[in-house]
């Protein structure tokens, strides 16, 4: 059972699994509307494991965010959602794709709120290809037009198959499964603020548990961005999945070695 909901300081959420452990999970973005139909879904089955024994939150970013608003105050309101809703921690923390580039910044400043933490199909800068894709998305999509903004995603798509036909299928399904943004601004806000995310020299300040968790053939991160990514942090584990992308990641492996990680208490206190 999914329960959606707002916190005091207006971050939306989506809530779903049992047990006494909580974990948050910063969804990606463009886009702060809280996922809903199939996208629900998919995060709900790939948290299937861990929401057995864990209330799983997917969060996203208020509404009406200022223009020039960045990763690291977006952080900062996670920061305060944390101190507020979670008694200031510390809480398991999985940051997924442009969330992760928030989680980031969040680590770096407030350790002492997270007990671990994961960055999930996200480094510290974005390839620039990718990061333009997504700035053509939010601009389709603030102007309501989802199926050329779903359309956009083709380029993703690996070389050899057959983009016409998925063309079709994104045409023939986007009004169904993906609706107009809530707050068409914020799209922009947030695709600017991933276009000028770049933590390299954050990572080091990163002193909390990590975990870097990613597909080597993701379109929007070069491996070899994942690689310095969990170089630079102290002691973070690295788990490259071979011959997946950004879009395959979060599956049945992913779930169990999320699980795994924060399940492991190994390093850490009484």
């Amino acid at each position: 059972m999914t329960e959606k909901g707002v916190f005091s300081n207006g971050i939306p959420y989506v809530r779903f699994g049992e047990g006494e452990k909580a974990v948050l999970v910063f969804y990606g973005g463009p886009g702060n509307d809280p996922p809903s139909g199939l996208m629900l879904r998919m995060f709900t089955g790939a948290f299937k494991s861990l929401s057995q024994n864990h209330v799983v939150y997917i969060v996203t970013r208020k509404f009406g965010l200022p223009e020039g608003y960045t990763t690291r105050d977006m952080s900062e309101d996670y920061a305060v959602m944390i101190r507020d809703e979670f008694n200031g921690g510390p809480i398991d923390v999985v940051g997924v794709s442009f969330g992760g580039f928030i989680a980031q910044h969040l680590a770096a400043d407030h350790p002492s709120l997270i007990r671990r933490l994961v960055i999930a199909m996200a480094a510290y800068k974005g390839r620039e290809e990718s990061l333009q894709l997504d700035m053509k998305y939010a601009e389709l999509m603030s102007q309501g037009k989802t199926r050329e903004a779903s359309t956009t995603m083709l380029a993703t798509i690996p070389a050899g198959i057959k983009k016409s036909f998925y063309k079709f299928i994104i045409w023939l399904f986007t009004p169904i499964i993906l609706s107009k943004p809530t707050s068409p601004n914020d799209l922009l806000v947030e695709a600017k603020a991933a276009c000028e995310h770049d933590s390299k020299n954050r990572l080091a300040k990163i002193n909390v548990p990590t975990l870097v968790i990613a597909g080597d053939k993701d379109f929007y991160f070069p491996a070899e961005l994942f690689r310095e990514t969990a170089a630079a942090i102290p002691n973070a584990k690295l788990i490259l999945y071979e011959g997946i992308g950004h879009e395959k990641v979060l599956g049945k492996q992913f779930d169990e070695d999320v699980l795994k990680f924060l399940s492991d208490n190994e390093g850490e206190g009484p």
